[in-house]
């Protein structure tokens, strides 16, 4: 056995993979896009499931290498009944419904997130009030990644990196809130979640921490994650809770996240309005206010690549010591690094 790996990062506009084995670096990659919305009113926001899965298979089966590594892109969400079977599309991490109805809850800080419209528990909640029609048989509940697993391998578990963006765990100890739903697995560390025609199949991880983690970027530096969304993070040691979201990191640390900041998605709406660049500017440095304090600033993500002089001057007006990362596949490097360190 080579011990050949795939890798697989589900993203917002694509899906892109590549292969690598021991002592080599990334070799015989591709992407495909990722499938587009049916459900567009207005604040839904639903992909076909069956699309979703079959990228993945496509990619997968084409692949001989015998473990698979994947990341996805979180707060997205499925309901199933009690034999698996799905009752939903898979309601994307853009969908606002959870904004339409009071939210009737609360959260802990170990929850480590935040209230908002488009947070998979205030999603459902909402989705079980307006659509009781379809909801009436629901037993079990998906995040993305842990769809993806299931499909695969037939078991419902994810990574916390994934597990804990929907509302439903305590993002310190990966355990699961009560409700009425069965709650997919958290794993702490990256596991085996299960073969699927031969391969080892790993339990996905959250694709911010993938890619940061892939990143290289420094642990004293701010971490400013530009892509179709973006987020300004700092890492922590340990479990660590302020203004941001906590949201569980590897090695038992914490990415200290303030989310909602303007990225690529928002840029190809607004690129040419007048006073983007201080807006942006002051944007990010309310986002770094609220953080533990680092030393300079990290960016990441491809956004930069396709508005280099916009953010030239973005860093400049914020007037601090800026890092821009060479990388152009952190999501597939930090799964390369994840792969090297799978007992994480």
């Amino acid at each position: 056995m080579t011990d050949r790996k795939l890798l697989i990062d589900v993203g917002s506009s694509s899906v892109k993979w590549a292969e690598t084995s021991v002592g080599y670096g990334l070799t015989k990659g591709g992407s495909l896009p990722f499938p587009d919305r049916t459900v567009s009113e207005e604040p839904f926001y639903e992909v076909p499931r069956e699309k979703v899965i079959s990228v993945v298979r496509e990619i997968v089966d084409g692949s001989d290498a015998e473990s698979v590594f994947i990341s996805v892109q979180m707060h997205g969400w499925l309901l199933a009944d009690g034999e698996g079977n799905a009752l939903t599309e898979y309601v994307s991490w853009r969908d606002g419904r959870g904004g339409l109805l009071p939210y009737g809850f609360g959260l802990s800080p170990e929850n480590g997130v935040k209230l908002k419209p488009n947070l998979p528990r205030a999603s459902v909640a909402v989705t079980e009030k307006l659509f009781p029609e379809k909801t009436a048989k629901a037993k079990k509940f998906f995040t993305l990644g842990s769809y993806i697993a299931y499909r695969l391998t037939g078991r419902n578990v994810t990574h916390i990196t994934d597990a804990a963006a929907s509302g439903f765990y305590n993002a310190r100890t990966a355990e699961p809130v009560s409700c009425r739903l069965e709650l997919p697995e958290a794993t702490r560390g990256v596991e085996v979640a299960g073969d699927y025609r031969g391969k080892r199949v790993f339990t996905p991880v959250g694709d911010q921490q993938a890619a940061i983690f892939g990143s290289g970027a420094s642990e004293d530096s701010y971490i400013l994650n530009l892509g179709t969304a973006a987020q300004m993070c700092a890492v922590e040691n340990s479990f660590a809770v302020g203004e941001y979201e906590s949201r569980p990191y590897f090695r038992g640390k914490t990415l200290c996240t303030v989310t909602n900041l303007p990225g690529g998605g928002y840029l190809s709406l607004h690129a040419a309005e007048e006073g983007l660049v201080s807006r942006l500017a002051g944007q990010y440095l309310t986002a770094i206010s609220a953080l533990p304090k680092k030393s300079f600033l990290s960016v990441t993500g491809g956004t930069p690549r396709y508005y280099g002089s916009l953010f030239s001057s973005v860093f400049a007006e914020m007037g601090m010591k800026t890092v821009i990362s060479g990388e152009k596949t952190e999501g597939l490097t930090g799964l390369k690094k994840l792969s090297e360190e799978c007992c994480l």
